[in-house]
């Protein structure tokens, strides 16, 4: 695995996921090899109108043998919203993105940023 060189990058693409996020610890990006993604923002959103739920994401350095968390089961009111992110997180090639809520189908999650390729 090889860091990207910035100063050579051949393409910027937008990058937009978006999914529900279920009771297993899945992974919703995958970073490509010769990308590094620059992720700007990442909501999570309880669309249930009645119970709390809790969520995780995390994310994997090593290709997914180790998964270090960004937020913990962290408790989300029923519509209610949350940022997870304060400032930009750069991802290289190789790395993963993962996410879990307590109960399947209660949260939203949105991430959006910049995929860059050298």
């Amino acid at each position: 695995m090889a860091q990207i060189n910035i100063a050579n990058v051949n393409h910027i693409k937008p990058l937009l996921q978006a999914t529900t996020m279920t009771t297993s610890l899945t992974v919703l990006l995958d970073v490509p090899i010769h990308s590094c993604f620059r992720l700007d923002s990442i909501y999570l959103s309880n669309v249930d109108g009645t119970n709390t739920a809790t969520a995780s994401v995390a994310i994997s350095k090593d290709d997914g043998s180790n998964q270090i968390y960004l937020i913990k089961n962290v408790p989300i009111p029923p519509g209610a919203s949350i940022s997870v992110l304060t400032t930009p997180l750069t991802m290289d090639e190789t790395d993963l993105l993962y996410h879990q809520a307590s109960a399947s189908g209660d949260i939203d999650i949105i991430v959006s940023g910049t995929e860059l390729v050298d």
